[in-house]
């Protein structure tokens, strides 16, 4: 596990460790447009809400096949 840590450690310090800053005391790094993070957090709301809506379905499936097997089962036994 240390091991792994001080590759992170490493990697980590060699992405963000050298962060240039120019002349007028602006940093060179990439900025974040406010715009694109948006979009990407609305998209990923989108995606979740419809994985949960899927398995909620799957969910409500399952319990209504296995229901009607049940009450199937219980007819069959009546009926001998």
């Amino acid at each position: 596990m240390a091991f792994g840590s001080r590759i992170l450690k490493i990697l980590l310090f060699l992405n963000f460790g050298g962060v240039q800053v120019l002349a007028t005391g602006k940093s060179t790094g990439v900025e974040i447009d406010i715009k694109y993070a948006v979009i990407g957090t609305i998209l990923g709301i989108i995606i979740s809400v419809g994985f949960l809506a899927l398995k909620i379905c799957m969910i409500r499936k399952h319990m209504f096949d296995n229901d009607s097997s049940v009450s199937t089962g219980l007819k069959r036994l009546s009926a001998d």
